[in-house]
């Protein structure tokens, strides 16, 4: 094998490598994204249950429109 055949094997194979690292870094931020919505919307879910004991749903634009309860 000539040098620059060698030269240029290892060049492709660090291509790849830095490649594969890109996507797998892209593809775990992916899914930290998806886990962070997913357990905001839980919260949510959580808070809601609490605050109105599964009767209302919060909305944050107005909270007067919710008739009291005695």
């Amino acid at each position: 094998m000539s040098v620059a055949a060698y030269l240029s094997s290892n060049k492709s194979n660090a291509f790849d490598s830095r490649l594969g690292r890109v996507f797998a870094a892209f593809g775990r931020r992916c899914i930290d994204v998806f886990e962070a919505i997913a357990e905001a919307r839980m919260h949510r879910a959580m808070i809601e249950a609490e605050l109105y004991l599964k009767r209302y749903k919060h909305s944050s634009k107005n909270d007067d429109d919710l008739p009291v309860l005695r």
